[in-house]
C-alpha cells in the first residue's frame, strides 16, 4: 500500500471518530447529535487559538534591575501588616451576616435572565436551574451565624454548585474558562463566617474578609472559641511557593496551598518556621496541628517589602495559567495581586475595580496613549504600583531597555480583528510580562488597543 492511500485512509478514520457523538470532550461540530428537543450552539472553529508570544524575558529577576531597598518605610508596612491580620480575622467577630439576601443570592436575577450554558455547551438545563435555586432555601436566609475556617482549597460559589454557567460560547471572551458562578478560590486557613446552609446541608453560605459566596460543607470546620483564640495569634506566617504539602510532626498530609495563604506562626528556629494548620475532625470541628517549614517556603509576615523579595514572589508564580475566579486553583488578574501582596501584608480586595481604589489613584482615562506612558514613568513607582483597565489589572515593574513601561499580569487573551469582520482572541492564557503594547507585532491586533483601555495607576501604601 503506498503511502498516499495509507494517509488517506488514516484521515477518514480520524475523521469518522470526529463524527461521533460519545466519547469526546470537544466535538468537531457541537450541533451533532443534540438532545432532543435542546437548541444547538455555533460551532467553535476546529483550528487551535492563536496564541500570543512575548519577546522580553518572562521572570522579573531577569526583565528588570531588583534590589534589596525597601519601597516603603518600616513602620508604614509593619502598621498596613497589622491592619491586613486585623482583617483577615474580622469574620470571627462578626455576629450575624452583613449581607442582603438581594446580594446573596443575585445569581437568580442576575443569570436567570440570561442563556447559559451547561459544561457540554449546550443551553443549561432548566430543571438544573430550578434545582439549584430552591437549594439556597432563600426564605430562611440568614440562618446562623458560625465562624468556621476552611480546611482545604475550595471554591467560592455564586450558586451552591460547582457545575459551571458560561455564556454564549461562540463569542469571543465568553465560555470557558468564564464560569459565572465561580466568585474566587479560597486557600486553606480562611477564617469565614457561616451565614445560611443549603437545603440540603451539603453547602454554607460564607462570609470572608474579602468576597462571599457557597463552600461545600466538607471543606469547612467549625471554629469554636479555644481554637479561634489559640488561631489567632500576634504573628502570622505567609507561604512563599505554590503547592506546599503540609505535613504534620508524625510526616501526616494536612493539605496543600499556595502562595497568598497564611497560618499562625508558632515558633521559629535556625532552619523551620513552626505554623499551625487547621485540620476538620470527625465531628466537623477545626483542630490545630503543627507543620514544620523551611526558611525557604515560608515567612513571617510581612516580608519586607523589596523589588527583589516582590521578584522572588512574583518568579515562584512564574508562567502560571490563567484561572478565571481562581479556576483550577490557578488565578486571574486580581487575584495574582492579592496573593503577592499578601506576603508583604498588603491588604488587596479581590476585584480589579476595587483594587485600583486601594492606594493613591492617578487618572489616565483622559490621556493619549503617549501621554499615558509618560505618566507611568513619571508618576509610578516600580513594584508597588498597580495598572488598571476595566476589568484587568496588573503590577508596574519598571521599563525595559528600550525604555517602555513593564506590566506582570494575568491575562487570558487580546482582542484580535478578523479578516471577515468581528472580532476574536489571540489567547496568552497565563501570568506574563508584558509591555503596555502586548500583541501589537501581530497583524490583528490593532495598534493602541491595550493602552487606550488602561484608565488609571495606583501607588500602593500611600
Amino acid at each position: 500500500m503506498s503511502k498516499n492511500i495509507f494517509l488517506h485512509l488514516f484521515i477518514l478514520k480520524i475523521l469518522f471518530v470526529l463524527a461521533g457523538c460519545a466519547g469526546k470532550a470537544v466535538p468537531s461540530d457541537p450541533s451533532a447529535c443534540p438532545p432532543a428537543g435542546v437548541p444547538s450552539v455555533p460551532a467553535w472553529p476546529v483550528e487551535a487559538l492563536p496564541e500570543v508570544n512575548f519577546a522580553m524575558p518572562q521572570r522579573v529577576d531577569q526583565a528588570v534591575q531588583i534590589s534589596d531597598t525597601p519601597l516603603i518605610s518600616g513602620p508604614t508596612q509593619n502598621a498596613l501588616a497589622t491592619a491586613y491580620q486585623q482583617r483577615f480575622f474580622a469574620p470571627w467577630r462578626m455576629t450575624g451576616s452583613s449581607v442582603s439576601a438581594a446580594d446573596a443570592f443575585w445569581a437568580v436575577s442576575g443569570l436567570g435572565k440570561k442563556q447559559g450554558y451547561a459544561e457540554n455547551m449546550q443551553p443549561y438545563p432548566r430543571q438544573r436551574w430550578e434545582q439549584i435555586i430552591a437549594l439556597q432555601n432563600m426564605a430562611a436566609y440568614p440562618s446562623m451565624a458560625v465562624p468556621a475556617i476552611i480546611t482545604r482549597n475550595t471554591a467560592l460559589r455564586a450558586l451552591p454548585s460547582m457545575r459551571p454557567f458560561f455564556l454564549d460560547p461562540s463569542r469571543p471572551g465568553e465560555g470557558f474558562p468564564f464560569d459565572y458562578l465561580q466568585n474566587s478560590a479560597l486557600w486553606l486557613g480562611t477564617p469565614v463566617l457561616l451565614a445560611h446552609a443549603s437545603a440540603d446541608r451539603a453547602w454554607y453560605f460564607v462570609e470572608t474578609a474579602f468576597a462571599v459566596g457557597w463552600v461545600r460543607a466538607e471543606d469547612i470546620a467549625i471554629a469554636g472559641e479555644q481554637f479561634r483564640n489559640q488561631y489567632t495569634t500576634s504573628a502570622l506566617a505567609a507561604l512563599l511557593h505554590d503547592d506546599l504539602s503540609l505535613l504534620n510532626e508524625q510526616g501526616q498530609f494536612l493539605g496543600q496551598t499556595h502562595i497568598g495563604a497564611l497560618f499562625p506562626l508558632l515558633g521559629e528556629q535556625d532552619e523551620t518556621l513552626r505554623l499551625g494548620v487547621p485540620v476538620r475532625n470527625a465531628h466537623g470541628n477545626a483542630e490545630m496541628h503543627t507543620v514544620a517549614l523551611a526558611h525557604a517556603n515560608a515567612a513571617r509576615m510581612p516580608l519586607a517589602l523589596t523589588s527583589q523579595n516582590v521578584a522572588q514572589i512574583a518568579d515562584a508564580m512564574h508562567g502560571q495559567l490563567y484561572g478565571w475566579g481562581g479556576m483550577f486553583e490557578n488565578r486571574d488578574c486580581s487575584s495574582t495581586m492579592r496573593d503577592l501582596f499578601t506576603v508583604f501584608g498588603l491588604w488587596l480586595p479581590r476585584n480589579s475595580t476595587q483594587q485600583a481604589q486601594a492606594g493613591r489613584f492617578i487618572a489616565l482615562h483622559t490621556l493619549s496613549p503617549d501621554e499615558k506612558i509618560t505618566t507611568i514613568l513619571r508618576s509610578g513607582q516600580p513594584f508597588v504600583s498597580l495598572i488598571w483597565l476595566q476589568g484587568h489589572i496588573g503590577l508596574y515593574l519598571g521599563t525595559d531597555a528600550a525604555g517602555q513601561p513593564l506590566m506582570l499580569h494575568s491575562i487570558w487573551g487580546l482582542r484580535t480583528e478578523l479578516p471577515t469582520g468581528g472580532t476574536g482572541r489571540a489567547i496568552a492564557g497565563r501570568l506574563v510580562i508584558s509591555t503596555l503594547r502586548p500583541g501589537e507585532d501581530r497583524t490583528d491586533v490593532r495598534k493602541n488597543a491595550f493602552l487606550e483601555r488602561v484608565r488609571g495607576i495606583t501607588l500602593l501604601g500611600q
